[in-house]
């Protein structure tokens, strides 16, 4: 009886352990694939591409902190610009190096986007949605008629690399590998606070507001904080991606940029942190796959947008939901 007894104990732990044990070996694979592949191509491209990649999966990461607590903004790129800019002139303008630049960045665009939350963030659903586009049209007016600041549509020419202890981060390679601690370190962090309190709060005003109001959590102040803190992350964000392409203009981050936002969001699945990451994924490359079809090139983005939000209306982290049940036979961790 005791033998059996255990060897229920040990099959009741085991279904346990194993779904505890997918998910980290999904993880250390493709971080090991993330840090080994670029060093198996010397198509400059591929590497390119995959920095693409990297940064949109910050900024819609980013945009999922703000969705969280039940608001999407249509002008997530002005702040993306707005750390752009930042970082830009402090290095331009006062010599400052670019790595203090993207800290700045994200301090001087969360900092704002605090300030600006307190008056927004008195407005709910379509009324909010809309300031936000008007904010990000007024930012792109400031950003093109401040000549003397901004240069204008001549933009900001001669932005210098990332350099870390006197190591510029100067090709796409090596910038490649910093892009990919950044987006590791944002990830964490994210994934961290929405673990903590302040992550159920978020969850709480997201499902119901009014609920959550009632229950004594203070919902201004939980959607300043991550209005703050998307905004912050998504300034420095622009920040490093300004100085990997080294030039910068009012149209270098646009209400279109915003769209594609949400869209990675959306695409991948807006209730799960993944959910960004794997829309940005996704979407960044598809444009340059679908290169050839000269003509039809929008018709076939279009109809795969399409079909991805019919049949997975969850998003695509619900196809990683679906296989993790069909291997562990438990619910996938959010």
């Amino acid at each position: 009886m005791e033998g059996s007894s255990s060897a229920i104990g040990r099959d009741g732990s085991a279904p346990a352990a194993r779904n505890r044990m997918l998910p980290r070996a999904a993880i250390a694979v493709v971080l090991a694939a993330a840090l080994v592949l670029p060093q198996l191509t010397a198509n400059q491209f591929y590497i390119h591409l995959a920095n693409l990649m990297l940064l949109n999966a910050i900024f819609a990461v980013s945009l999922g902190l703000i969705a969280a607590v039940g608001q999407i903004s249509l002008g997530h790129a002005a702040f993306v610009a707005a750390g752009a800019y930042v970082s830009a002139l402090a290095a331009l303008t006062f010599k400052i190096p670019p790595i203090f630049g993207i800290v700045l960045a994200g301090l001087v665009t969360g900092l704002a986007a605090a300030l600006l939350g307190k008056i927004l963030l008195r407005l709910r659903g379509v009324y909010f949605v809309l300031v936000t586009f008007l904010a990000g049209q007024v930012f792109t007016l400031i950003a093109l008629n401040w000549e003397s600041v901004t240069h204008g549509a001549n933009g900001l020419l001669g932005i210098p690399a990332i350099s870390l202890f006197g190591f510029p981060l100067s090709t796409r390679l090596r910038f490649y590998y910093f892009a990919l601690a950044a987006f590791i370190i944002v990830l964490i962090f994210v994934w961290a606070l929405m673990r903590s309190q302040y992550g159920r709060a978020f969850r709480s005003i997201a499902e119901n507001v009014r609920l959550a109001e009632s229950s004594g959590i203070d919902v201004s102040h939980y959607q300043i904080i991550a209005f703050a803190l998307g905004s912050g992350i998504a300034g420095a964000a622009g920040a490093t991606m300004v100085h990997y392409i080294r030039f910068l203009s009012p149209d270098s981050f646009t209400f279109n940029d915003s769209i594609a936002y949400i869209t990675m969001l959306v695409v991948g699945g807006r209730q799960t942190l993944l959910g960004g990451v794997l829309g940005a994924l996704f979407l960044t490359p598809l444009p340059e796959l679908l290169r050839g079809l000269v003509g039809a090139q929008h018709i076939v983005y279009g109809a795969i947008l399409l079909a991805v939000l019919l049949f997975l209306p969850n998003g695509l982290v619900s196809i990683g939901r679906s296989l993790f049940r069909k291997t562990s036979g438990a619910e996938a961790p959010k």
